[in-house]
């Protein structure tokens, strides 16, 4: 009985791991994804200022 308990724990840990894993990979795609708009919105103001001039 020890080793099936041995062998839940650590399918568990694993799916709690692949979990966080694939939480920080979408958390940090998210955050990618803002930074990026924000310096394509801030590019293109700073274009229609240089020709506004």
């Amino acid at each position: 009985m020890g080793e099936a308990l041995l062998r839940v724990r650590s399918v568990l840990l694993d799916a709690v791991g692949l979990g966080l894993l694939a939480t920080a990979a979408f958390t940090w795609s998210t955050t990618a994804g803002f930074v990026a708009a924000g310096v394509a919105v801030l590019g293109m103001n700073w274009r229609l200022n240089e020709g506004a001039q």
